[in-house]
């Protein structure tokens, strides 16, 4: 009786070997796809849906059912959503989405004609630069600290106050400056400013300089060019930029707390005092709401962009 002969396996010789089952063949399966075109991009899609959308449809699902302290007694319910009316907490959502909708508003009020200078007419590469320097210097800060520095600026004895008196422009402190909603949108356009920003300029950065010049051209003024032919093209960068200063505008806890006085509850606040009580379905239905609201925002952007292409 003669014994099997060596079988080769990546590159080395194993005796009494038998051939490869099926874990083997699944294994080498792997290998090739991982080594194809399209298999990072798959793996990253994989890795994406595990995640986020499961973390989200988790809060979807916890928001329809009922929960006791840690126990999900997994019972269809709309108590969470009932008890956002019933108790009062809707107030805060309103309260927390016109603040986002505002500080939204004055970014890119600001940023698109920041964006559209920075990438079409500053001309200094060391300039340009210096910009993004001073835009990524938020990221690198403590928020609460960064916050903190506001308070000595709008505060009664503040440096606004202290040189409006010695200006003799008013004869006493204004107090509105700080503990108000000015000073929390105020305190939220800075570190959300960038986020407007970038998306617009690298959208705007990729419009073909020919094209703005072949509007000129034809007889087209400036505002006609920014409006049938920069604004359209720049639109996904403008639709990322609201996407991402709202969003996080609705999540933000500190400046609310710090520049706001805790004289109104915000949204982040909230949900923190549901999870502190156990009460997870109710902000589980905070966050689905939340979902909800991002996801009507860019679907109503993304109608408005088809609806503007196919008129031009």
């Amino acid at each position: 009786m003669t014994s099997p002969a060596p079988i080769a396996i990546d590159g080395y010789m194993q005796a009494d070997a038998a051939p490869p089952g099926g874990f083997a063949r699944r294994l080498a399966g792997a290998r090739v796809w991982l080594r194809s075109e399209r298999g990072p991009v798959h793996l990253f899609a994989i890795l994406w849906a595990a995640m986020v959308l499961v973390p989200v449809a988790t809060s979807v699902v916890m928001s329809l059912v009922r929960t006791r302290g840690v126990r999900v007694l997994w019972t269809p319910s709309l108590h969470a959503y009932r008890d956002i009316i019933e108790t009062g907490r809707w107030e805060v959502l309103v309260r927390t989405a016109t603040a986002a909708t505002v500080v939204t508003a004055i970014c890119l009020a600001v940023g698109f004609p920041f964006a559209l200078w920075l990438a079409k007419r500053a001309r200094s590469q060391k300039l340009i630069q210096f910009v993004w320097m001073a835009l990524t210097v938020p990221f690198f800060l403590d928020p609460s600290a960064r916050t903190l520095v506001w308070r000595g600026v709008l505060g009664s004895t503040g440096l606004i106050n202290t040189m409006l008196l010695k200006l003799h422009l008013v004869s006493e402190p204004i107090q509105w400056l700080l503990f108000s909603d000015f000073s929390v949108y105020l305190g939220l356009v800075g570190p959300y400013f960038p986020n407007m920003v970038m998306p617009v300029y690298l959208a705007i950065l990729l419009i073909d300089n020919d094209l703005i010049q072949a509007s000129a051209d034809l007889g087209a003024t400036p505002a006609q060019t920014l409006r049938n032919v920069i604004v359209p093209l720049a639109m996904p960068g403008i639709v990322a930029g609201i996407i991402f200063t709202f969003v996080p505008v609705m999540g933000d806890s500190i400046v609310p707390t710090l520049l706001g006085g805790g004289k109104k509850e915000f949204l982040a606040d909230t949900v923190m005092s549901l999870s502190t009580a156990m009460n997870y379905s109710g902000s589980a239905a905070f966050a689905t709401i939340i979902l909800v609201l991002t996801g009507l925002l860019a679907l109503l952007f993304v109608l408005f962009r088809r609806r503007a292409g196919a008129a031009a």
